[in-house]
């Protein structure tokens, strides 16, 4: 089918489906009084269509799950389709907006990937006067990105180098961050008004540098944020030993914190500038028994941060530097003429990143890239307005009508987003028949039971590795969305759940995989005797939901990895500790004791796989 016709085909199917804004207020009040699961939509099969009777046995199995499980006590959206054609197999309050939250992200990066291309990179580049002779830079040099969130203290320590081979030696001035996006030469402006995705602004002080920025500007090293480890001094009633990671001599630290004996620990880390330096204030007390704590915290000048950084890379390549870092932008050039390009960092494509996005749904990743891809459309700074102007532009050439969607960021955090199951559904199946971003979206989702945040889901089940989805745990929400199933029989699907408590969220992650398990029944049954479906909860293990490594700060101090060990594996200091952090997290509680008599699991589809690359 050519790309043509299956983008009027999905335009078509959206134009069939029901008015969804009138409906929304009026299910979601009756939902708030009655228990019961409202009536479903499974269209029957013709008496003589040849798969009627593995329809038949999908649509029983998709109502029992929902109408007599944990699915019937609380709020869910879905919609069933086939792939190729749209056809309806099941619905169940499909025109209803509910909060998406990490489904977000596949909106989100179908727009960068749509405008921006496959091949896209963020980039920062180091610009200043061309060395002299003796390997002397008379002046500062300027530090300026567009906002990679990939970009990592060593990858500073590369530029460095690359200015040492050139023969390099000294700079005569300072390292200057410039806040604005390569390419914009935007005036700097207080943007109060500017969405910060849940992200506190920074406090202006007198000791502000100039031209005081949200966090999110387009220059920022190791997610933005600093290790703090705080260790017990050589005995009781010494000062606690603190350092940083990354290291700097600049940086400003007030220790206040002391060693006490068989006590336990308790120390405050903070924040601030002071002047042109970054002062971390250290109080409480660490016990001379504990193996110290780390602290993961937030710069609160993401600019000033990067200079400083890359100023101790320079030092350590052997680049003395002259003045301290600071933050301004590139002076104006005279016509014709830019300052050289002493050395530049690419990310890797884009085609690349939506894998770290889709697949281990990383929230800042996913805001970076939409602001980004709003940025290059629309010029100027990157701001999550300018994503989610472009979102509703690209969704809309999509099929998807205004109405059954309202986006409000890329990541879903937050509350605010709303979409339809009819509306995510559709949205997949027209990726599925679209050539030309389908591919690369399909091939950045999880792949059920093998990697990402469903490497633990549908283990044992018949959906192993047959799923392509996105999924969310979130504050009484779990959805899944996706394709299953190969060759010719695809299923388009999505599975909003809203209002769950305590301890049901399992229970409903084994609704969903039990769904799932149903949809892929039907693909490959073939209109074959039926197979033994089972309802338990298999797969049902927890998402691996990264949440996006720099979102928020840890308030909770961590035990700190062996002295070395990210050293040893090449492994830089920020995602060494986070790897650790979502290992820990990952670790499965203790099994729970296997039933008296479990049922034998079915055996597996002896060809059928998802191919490694490309559109089934």
């Amino acid at each position: 089918m050519s790309a043509g016709r299956a983008l009027a085909c999905a335009a078509a199917l959206l134009a069939a489906s029901p008015s969804i804004a009138a409906s929304s207020a009026r299910e979601a009040s009756a939902d708030h009084h009655h228990h019961h699961a409202p009536a479903d939509n499974a269209p029957e099969p013709a008496p003589d269509d040849r798969d009627r009777e593995r329809i038949v046995r999908m649509q029983s199995a998709l109502r029992e799950i929902i109408r007599n499980g944990v699915l019937g006590r609380v709020r869910v959206g879905m919609r069933v389709v086939e792939a190729r054609t749209g056809r309806l197999f099941y619905s169940q309050r499909d025109g209803t907006l509910m909060d998406p939250a990490s489904n977000q992200k596949v909106l989100a990066t179908t727009t960068a990937l749509m405008r921006l291309g496959a091949d896209w990179r963020f980039r920062t580049e180091l610009t200043g006067l061309t060395p002299t002779a003796d390997g002397t830079i008379v002046g500062d040099v300027y530090l300026r990105g567009n906002g990679d969130p990939t970009f990592r203290s060593g990858d500073l320590d590369a530029l460095a180098g690359a200015l040492a081979r050139r023969g390099v030696r000294s700079i005569a001035g300072a390292v200057v961050a410039d806040p604005r996006r390569i390419g914009a030469d935007e005036p700097l402006v207080d943007d109060e008004s500017a969405p910060d995705h849940g992200i506190e602004p920074i406090e202006a002080t007198e000791d502000m540098p100039p031209g005081k920025l949200s966090p999110r500007v387009p220059l920022v090293v190791n997610h933005g944020l600093m290790l703090v480890r705080v260790r017990p001094g050589a005995e009781a009633g010494r000062p606690a030993e603190v350092t940083t990671m990354p290291p700097d001599p600049s940086f400003v630290i007030h220790n206040g914190a002391v060693t006490k004996p068989k006590r336990r620990s308790r120390v405050t880390v903070k924040l601030s500038i002071n002047g042109s330096r970054i002062q971390i204030d250290v109080a409480g007390r660490v016990s001379a028994e504990s193996g110290g704590v780390v602290f993961r915290r937030r710069v609160p000048h993401q600019a000033l941060y990067a200079a400083s950084l890359m100023r101790a890379s320079l030092q350590a390549a052997g680049i003395t530097v002259r003045d301290d870092a600071r933050v301004e932008p590139t002076p104006p050039q005279r016509s014709g003429h830019v300052l050289p390009l002493l050395a530049v960092h690419e990310s890797a494509p884009l085609g690349i990143l939506l894998r770290k996005i889709n697949k281990d749904s990383d929230n800042d990743y996913a805001e970076r890239v939409l602001e980004a891809a709003g940025a290059e459309v629309y010029g100027g700074a990157p701001s999550g307005e300018k994503g989610v102007r472009l979102l509703r532009e690209v969704i809309g050439e999509l099929g998807l009508p205004p109405g059954s969607y309202v986006p409000k960021n890329g990541s879903g955090l937050g509350h605010a987003n709303r979409i339809t199951a009819d509306a995510m559904s559709t949205l997949l199946r027209t990726l599925y028949l679209d050539p030309r971003v389908g591919p690369e979206i399909l091939q950045s989702l999880a792949v059920s039971g093998v990697d990402g945040t469903t490497r633990n889901r549908f283990k044992g089940s018949i959906a192993a590795e047959r799923v392509r989805a996105k999924t969310v745990t979130l504050h009484g929400k779990s959805c899944l969305s996706g394709l299953v199933g190969d060759g010719s029989d695809v299923l388009a699907f999505s599975i909003l759940v809203e209002g769950i408590r305590g301890r049901r969220l399992a229970d409903v992650r084994g609704a969903q995989v039990s769904c799932v398990n149903a949809m892929m029944r039907y693909v490959y049954e073939t209109g074959e005797a039926p197979r033994p479906l089972d309802l338990a909860r298999a797969g049902a293990a927890t998402d691996l939901e990264s949440g996006g490594a720099s979102e928020g700060e840890d308030d909770v101090a961590a035990t700190p990895a062996p002295a070395g060990a990210a050293a040893q594996s090449h492994e830089d200091p920020i995602d060494a500790y986070l790897r650790k952090q979502r290992d820990a997290a990952a670790t499965p509680a203790a099994p729970a004791p296997a039933p008296a008599a479990t049922p034998p699991a079915p055996p597996p589809a002896p060809a059928r796989r998802i191919p490694p690359r490309g559109v089934w």
